[in-house]
Formats: structure tokens, sequence, C-alpha cells
């Protein structure tokens, strides 16, 4: 019989690859660790596991979001032409 902690720590080596996770996949993923945190069901080791991976996911998905940021551009009209430029904040 395989041990709770030891469950999520195989799904953990096995999922947490970084850039070979999409966001959708990352955020998914986080979304069922927040889960099983809000339950409560987990001893103190296993929810600090838990939130651990958690926090990889949600590195993994920043990570994915500010690349999606950096490749954005908008258009805009200067001097009567629509031009690509950047895209920025605010």
């Amino acid at each position: 019989m395989v041990s709770r902690k030891k469950k999520i720590n195989e799904e953990s080596n096995e999922e947490n690859t970084g850039e070979s996770l999409s966001f959708e996949t990352a955020l998914e993923k986080l979304e069922g660790l927040v889960e099983k945190l809000e339950k409560g069901n987990l001893t103190l080791d296993e929810s600090l596991e838990t939130f651990e991976q958690g926090m990889g996911f949600a590195r993994v998905c920043t990570q994915k979001l500010s690349k999606a940021e950096s490749r954005i551009e908008q258009l805009v009209l200067e001097n009567g032409e629509l031009r690509t430029k950047p895209f920025t904040e605010g």
C-alpha cells in the first residue's frame, strides 16, 4: 500500500517538469492541489508538501504568462498607418 505522502511525491516528480507543462495543465494541477488543501484532510507534512508542489505549478503559470505577454503586440495608428508595437502595461 502506497502512503499518501509517497503518492504525492511520485505525482510531483512525474508531472512537475516545468517547461513541458502547458499553462492550462499547470493551472489545472494547481487548482487540484488547492482543493486538497481546502478540504483539510491532510497532515501537516502532507499540507506542506502539497503547498510546495502548488508553488511550483504557480511558478510555471507565471513564467508561461510572462512569455505570452512578451509576445503580445498591439496595433496602433501612427501617421495614418497601422503598425505593431510591443505590448506595454498601462
